[in-house]
């Protein structure tokens, strides 16, 4: 998936990636499980652990960065790691210089010349790719099949730090998603992440992100053979994604639903040593992972839901209670409906106030869907926003 090992590129590849210092390659061979196995004062010999995909190579480095040819020589050594890895250079690089990062890559399949792809299939990957990361952070805490509008900040935070790229030949969209929750104030070895005992809050996100795609994708071909219900992705448990996972993996592939390809590399310095995993989403795969998505967004009856909008309708046939509808939003889909509320008396004139004035008002209560009306239904609280004060 994208550059490939193939010994092209030379010089502008080298110097377009960057090498490492020395001292934080050697940090990252260390941490990354390579063992120190010979040193003759002028080079440095390095294997894998026996038995470990990549034993075989060996990797090479001069013993001083002053020596003329430095450059040169760490890159080869970035390669053979890279190899041994299953992994690309550029992402052992990040791995160093960012501390300890996975990579997650969408490989698109645009009609396009290599490199290009169109704004529509752009706009809608990269948008996917922010609403996969944060809605797989925000499935650590909770596990809603739908999310409330506003997200967790914790999830939201960590999504700032990841970084997108692109990668050459075919359209790649390449994701840093880094290991540490934050970044370290006093880095140790040479930036380098420190392993814990736990996973860090970066892996457990990749994992999230890896493991809900996989079911996805298995649960949305047995929709498509016809042997599982749509109603099957409404099942909880661990890697059930929620209706914001379902609807970035349905949206990756562009409005046109492309085929594409994701794959997951999980970088060593988090203790765990596995091979980069590819899945292939087809177009009719994407279909029916954004119908899940709706299915799940409109059918699921969920409890204290909280709407936030303008009342566009009142009504009551004599004094006292009354019922109102609200147009706003109460999920994470962003998209605006109408609800159906029934207030007592004192909530109803706040109401009539609220839609005389244009205020905005929120109302929670337990989600009520029949057809295509929905209601909150107990009402447990309803409120009127303050005007906004002028300047």
């Amino acid at each position: 998936m994208g550059a490939t090992l193939n010994g092209k590129g030379g010089t502008s590849e080298r110097e377009s990636m960057g090498i490492p210092d020395l001292g934080a390659f050697i940090g990252y061979l260390r941490m990354a499980g390579w063992s120190l196995q010979d040193d003759d004062g002028r080079t440095t010999l390095w294997t894998r652990e026996p038995g470990t995909p990549g034993s075989d190579i060996k990797v090479v480095l001069p013993a001083r960065q002053e020596v003329r040819d430095y450059a040169d020589r760490a890159y080869e050594a970035l390669r053979a790691v890279a190899a041994a890895e299953r992994r690309l250079p550029k992402e052992v690089i990040t791995d160093i210089s960012s501390g300890g990062a996975d990579n997650v890559a969408i490989r698109l399949t645009p009609d396009a010349p290599p490199g290009e792809a169109p704004l529509p299939l752009f706009y809608s990957a990269v948008s996917g790719l922010r609403n996969y990361v944060v809605a797989s952070a925000a499935a650590l805490s909770s596990d809603s099949l739908v999310l409330p509008h506003r997200r967790p900040h914790r999830a939201e935070a960590y999504a700032a730090r990841t970084r997108l790229s692109t990668q050459p030949g075919s359209f790649v969209l390449s994701l840093t998603l880094p290991l540490a929750e934050e970044q370290p104030d006093a880095p140790d070895e040479g930036g380098l992440f420190k392993e814990a005992t736990a996973r860090p809050f970066g892996r457990r996100v990749t994992w999230r992100m890896l493991t809900t795609a996989r079911r996805a994708q298995h649960l949305a071909q047995q929709v498509s053979e016809g042997s599982r219900p749509l109603t099957a992705f409404g099942e909880r448990g661990p890697e059930a994604a929620n209706a914001t996972e379902l609807a970035a993996l349905g949206s990756l592939g562009g409005p046109d639903h492309e085929l594409y390809q994701i794959r997951f590399a999980l970088s060593p310095l988090a203790g765990e040593k596995i091979a980069p995993i590819r899945l292939k989403i087809t177009s009719d795969q994407q279909r029916i992972l954004k119908e899940a998505a709706d299915f799940l967004r409109t059918q699921k009856p969920r409890d204290n839901v909280t709407v936030t909008g303008i009342v566009v309708r009142l009504f009551r046939e004599r004094e006292g209670s009354g019922e109102a509808v609200i147009q706003g939003v109460d999920d994470d889909s962003g998209v605006e409906r109408r609800f159906w509320v029934e207030l007592d008396e004192h909530d109803y004139r706040k109401a009539i106030r609220a839609h005389e004035k244009g205020l905005r008002v929120i109302a929670t209560g337990n989600l009520k869907i029949r057809g295509n009306r929905r209601s909150l239904r107990p009402l447990s609280a309803f409120s009127v926003l303050p005007e906004k004060a002028d300047g």
